[in-house]
């Protein structure tokens, strides 16, 4: 194909991406989404999130639309967002994108940049979820040659894994990966990171940044309905800063030849450890209310008083029937 069919390709072939954020301030919630269009009837991906923090709002639309993709991703992995509504919205994307009709009709105002057909398409999706008749909806098209798509989306996924990898600071088997993750937070009870110790376990999550990274997490089974669960890790080398500023970088061990890696700045910071009795939980198994080793002898501690109880009471009522029976005779 020569360079004059391949610009004509990528013209005709141009992809479509809609980038918006709003808020409706009586409700305190404020949300991003990005749609791209993969041809007329279907989209490429989508992608929104809603919360109560402010500076979600903060992205303009006009920004490029890694700067959306990373944005959006960033708040849903910190946990800063709406979980219930954010579900809700997402749902609420497949559902129209399901309907040829109307994402035709979407499709044809964003070619046409017909901004105000497709603002009341969008405000009506939205609304549907949100529920304020004075929502604020900002959007901005932005249109990329295919080729051009394929090397942003190539540059994004490749720092994905070069974060999911967790660079050369710690060397593991070349069979094994690391993964990024996130610990729990603890401010009453946990350590202080500057206490933690090479054995500790804490309870940390895998964050779903990456193809990667969700393999593993459906992997070990830690993904329940759309939520991310966490699971122990055991910390196997940390490496401190000498500066009173300079990060921590922490290893942990998930499950054999699967390592999670995190960086922590606030060197205060509590870290909350790994407790079966409470946590209950390890790579692969459902979560449970103890841990099994500690859950069987309990059960059956309590099989065993039930017997002898029903024993007990059996006798009581023998001896209670002789007594009546007794009574009866004597008269």
């Amino acid at each position: 194909m020569s360079q004059d069919q391949r610009d004509y390709q990528d013209i005709r072939d141009t992809i479509l991406m809609v980038k918006g954020r709003f808020k409706a301030t009586s409700l305190n919630l404020y949300g991003q989404f990005m749609l791209v269009f993969k041809n007329e009837s279907q989209f490429e991906s989508f992608n929104a999130v809603i919360s109560t923090y402010s500076d979600l709002y903060n992205l303009e639309p006009h920004e490029d639309w890694t700067r959306y993709r990373e944005q959006i991703a960033n708040v849903k992995w910190k946990g800063n967002f709406n979980k219930t509504m954010t579900a809700s919205i997402m749902d609420q994307f497949k559902k129209f994108s399901e309907e040829m009709n109307s994402i035709s009709l979407l499709h044809s105002n964003v070619s046409d940049y017909d901004y105000n057909a497709m603002d009341i398409i969008l405000f009506d999706l939205i609304n549907r979820i949100v529920h304020d008749k004075n929502l604020v909806l900002e959007t901005a098209i932005q249109e990329l040659a295919p080729s051009e798509y394929q090397a942003s989306l190539g540059a994004v996924e490749q720092k994905d894994e070069e974060e999911t990898a967790g660079g050369d600071d710690f060397k593991v088997d070349d069979d094994s990966v690391i993964l990024p993750v996130k610990p729990i937070v603890a401010p009453v009870k946990g350590k202080p990171i500057y206490e933690l110790r090479v054995g500790d376990r804490l309870m940390v999550y895998i964050l779903p940044q990456s193809d990667r990274a969700n393999y593993f997490i459906d992997l070990l089974n830690l993904r329940e309905e759309k939520e991310v669960l966490p699971t122990p890790a055991e910390v196997i080398d940390i490496k401190a800063g000498t500066g009173k500023n300079n990060p921590t970088d922490i290893l942990t061990l998930i499950s054999k030849g699967i390592y999670g890696k995190f960086t922590e700045t606030e060197k205060q910071v509590k870290l909350k450890l790994y407790n079966p009795a409470e946590d209950g939980r390890a790579p692969g198994r459902k979560k449970t209310g103890v841990s099994p080793s500690a859950a069987g002898p309990e059960q059956e501690e309590g099989l065993s008083f039930s017997k002898g109880t029903m024993v007990m009471l059996s006798l009581l009522l023998v001896i209670l029937i002789l007594f009546i029976v007794l009574i009866f005779l004597s008269w």
